[in-house]
């Protein structure tokens, strides 16, 4: 009976363990840029951060929002950054909500673990296979691509105990635009999030 008892506790100890490891990979690590300070620096070890300046104001991660997700529908590949507009306080509330949605036409993963083909893609955004689209609090804008574009320039798999967990997507992204007939410029921008089957949607 105690043996049983022991082999028991154990395998609670390590599926707690387990789920523990893949609820800290979830959490964001906001370490920031020495060179622009307002963003987070580049790094591609899943940090679940992203950050780009907006002419003069930062859309930057919080820890409140989930910062990347992907949608896969009608044959086209969405890849969305949420986050908020000012860096006001990288745990506030819904102040400012902001979001960035790049739509790839013709790339339609089946799965998560499918976005391992993007590894070292530069997109051109200013190709009509492209799509950005801007949520700024309610309202939403097509943006008219001047000229820009988005790297990813690592996208690896990321295992624990020989698990696949996630795809980590890492890259920076720049571009100018007409957003609402206005000439804006989204710079130095950069992303390290981690893509999973929480944050994939195929639909």
């Amino acid at each position: 009976m105690k043996r049983h008892l022991l082999i028991f506790s154990t395998l609670i100890v390590i599926i707690v363990g387990g789920c523990s490891k893949e609820n800290e990979l979830q959490k964001s690590v906001l370490l920031y840029d020495d060179e622009f300070p307002d963003l987070p620096a580049y790094s591609e070890w899943g940090y679940n951060t992203f950050g780009v300046y907006y002419d003069r104001e930062v859309f930057i991660s919080n820890n409140s929002i989930v910062p990347a997700k992907v949608i896969v529908t009608n044959n086209s590949t969405s890849f969305v950054l949420d986050g908020q507009k000012g860096n006001m306080n990288y745990y506030s509330d819904y102040w400012n909500v902001m979001s960035i949605t790049f739509k790839m036409s013709g790339f339609a993963p089946g799965q998560y673990t499918d976005l391992i083909v993007l590894n070292d893609t530069t997109l051109d955004l200013k190709n009509p296979a492209c799509q950005v689209l801007l949520s700024i609090d309610t309202m939403v804008y097509r943006a008219n691509i001047l000229s820009g574009g988005l790297m990813f320039k690592r996208a690896q798999n990321l295992t624990v105990d020989k698990n696949q967990i996630e795809v980590i997507l890492s890259g920076y992204f720049e571009f100018k635009a007409l957003i609402n007939d206005k000439p804006v410029t989204f710079s130095n921008g950069r992303f390290d999030v981690g893509i999973s089957p929480d944050n994939f949607y195929n639909y």
